[in-house]
């Protein structure tokens, strides 16, 4: 039986015009993002919102829901206010989770499809809409004057990506996961470097102690790569290349911000933890 960790094949370097889309994405997109999350105030919680609608739509229309989803549409409009919402008023998110299942549940029934109800069906519904709830982080973790720490995370995976997937290329042999057969753990481990790297030169640039920086940096670095493992398993149950194509040589929504969900994610918790 071949080992799941076995060397991992070699992705073919992506055609020229795909590559120079990328970075013209990159370079328009990069500079509007950071303003907009300077900004912050109602403008950056706007573009959280509307991010959040657009994933949502990724993923339905990914799972073939596009004519049925309704339901899950309301009720994805609905998670992001609501664990916004209970993060900011100090509330476990758990608490915004357990509501969105009950409206779940509520929709199912009025709906007189309970005797039909397709449970797998219904689990990645659910499912879709905590992953999306995610994006409720974004303005909590940017709240409070942070937009130091935003900037911080947003190059520390911009770091991690771009390590990733150009040491993957030179250095890779061994496979990281079997959800994601083309990353590999040595591109893993040049993107935590880089990320680690990265979120330590914006700590000392935001003024933070050195030991945080490199603690900020170091969550940064791990929830990167845990963000795109969970993309690569959406995309393989779904079968799909890219969830979208908003953003040339980049994919959609989620191609784009599932490490930054995650590292938001990260901090958060972290700065909360510290607060208690």
């Amino acid at each position: 039986m071949d080992s799941p960790f076995a060397s991992a094949p070699q992705p073919s370097p992506p055609p020229k015009s795909s590559h120079s889309a990328r970075l013209l994405t990159a370079l328009i997109g990069i500079p509007l993002v950071l303003l907009v999350v300077w900004l912050g105030g109602a403008a950056f919680r706007l573009l959280c919102l509307m991010l959040a609608l657009g994933a949502l739509r990724e993923l339905q229309v990914a799972l073939g829901k596009s004519e049925r989803g309704g339901g899950a549409q309301l009720i994805g409009i609905v998670a992001y206010p609501a664990v916004f919402w209970a993060v900011m008023r100090g509330l476990s998110p758990l608490f915004a989770f357990a509501v969105m299942g009950a409206l779940l549940t509520l929709c199912v029934v009025l709906s007189g499809r309970a005797s039909r109800l397709n449970l797998p069906s219904v689990a990645v519904t659910l499912l879709s809409t905590l992953y999306i709830s995610l994006f409720a982080f974004l303005p909590v973790l940017r709240a409070g004057g942070r937009g130091e720490i935003f900037v911080l995370l947003l190059f520390g995976v911009w770091a991690s990506d771009t390590a990733a997937y150009y040491g993957g290329r030179a250095f890779g042999k061994t496979s990281l996961s079997p959800l994601s057969p083309g990353k590999t753990r040595e591109g893993t481990l040049c993107g935590v470097f880089a990320a680690t790297f990265a979120a330590s030169l914006i700590a000392g640039w935001a003024h933070f102690d050195i030991s945080q920086g490199l603690i900020l940096g170091l969550i940064v670095a791990v929830c990167a790569p845990l963000g795109d493992l969970v993309e690569s398993f959406w995309k393989r149950e779904m079968g799909v290349k890219d969830l979208g194509a908003l953003f040339p040589g980049h994919g959609g929504i989620l191609d784009r911000c599932d490490s930054i969900l995650f590292g938001a994610l990260g901090l958060t918790l972290y700065f909360a933890y510290n607060a208690a």
